[in-house]
C-alpha cells in the first residue's frame, strides 16, 4: 500500500513546522540499517503525542491529527526528523511497524533538487499503487505505505545548497 496526500496541513500550519524545523540542531551519524556505512542527520522526537510536547517537538502534532484523521485506527509508535544533504548516499531499508508515514515540511524545495522518496510496492497486497513508484519531494506532502515495503530516500543534487528535512512517523495498527 503506498499513498499519496498533498496540502495535507492549511498552510500557515505547514508555514510554521517549516520554520521551525529550520531551527533544529541535528546530528549527525544516523544509518537507516544496522551496521549501515551511509549515514544522515537525525533527531528523535518521541513516542507519542505527550513525549514530542516534553522533548520540544509539539509543533509535529498537527501533523499526526492529520494522519489520525485520515486513519483512526493507527498509533503512534516513534516519530523522529531525517534529512540529508547532497553527497549523502542514503540506504535501500524496511522499517519495523505495519505503516510509515513520512511529511516533507520543505515548502520551498525545488523539484531539480531531488530528494524524494522510491518505495517498492508489495506486490502480494491491495495497492492504490500498481507499481513501484519514485514519489517527489514536495512541501506538505504526506506518503504512507506499508512499513515492509522496500524504500529509499533519493539523494539531493549537487546544485542544492538547502537540507532536505522530513517527518518521519513510525505507526502500529490499534489492538481491541
Amino acid at each position: 500500500m503506498i499513498k499519496i496526500f498533498d496540502d495535507v496541513l492549511e498552510p500557515h500550519v505547514a508555514e510554521l513546522i517549516d520554520m521551525q524545523l529550520r531551527e533544529v540542531s541535528w546530528k549527525y551519524n544516523y544509518d537507516s540499517v544496522k551496521d549501515g556505512v551511509n549515514k544522515h542527520w537525525h533527531v528523535f522526537c518521541g513516542h507519542n503525542p505527550q513525549e514530542c510536547h516534553d522533548n520540544g517537538y509539539g509543533d509535529l502534532i498537527p501533523i499526526w491529527n492529520a494522519i489520525k484523521n485520515r486513519n483512526p485506527k493507527l498509533e503512534m509508535e516513534r516519530v523522529y526528523l531525517n534529512a540529508h544533504t547532497h553527497g549523502i548516499e542514503p540506504h535501500r531499508h524496511i522499517d519495523d511497524g505495519a505503516y510509515t508515514i513520512i511529511y516533507y515540511p520543505r515548502l520551498d524545495w525545488k523539484q531539480a533538487w531531488g530528494g524524494g522518496t522510491f518505495v517498492e510496492n508489495d506486490i502480494d497486497s491491495f495497492t492504490e499503487l500498481s507499481e513501484d513508484i519514485f514519489i517527489d519531494y514536495k512541501g506538505n506532502r504526506m506518503i504512507m505505505f506499508t512499513a515492509s515495503n522496500p524504500h529509499q530516500a533519493q539523494a539531493v543534487s549537487r546544485q542544492c545548497y538547502e537540507l532536505r528535512t522530513c517527518v518521519v512517523f513510525k505507526t502500529n495498527l490499534k489492538k481491541y
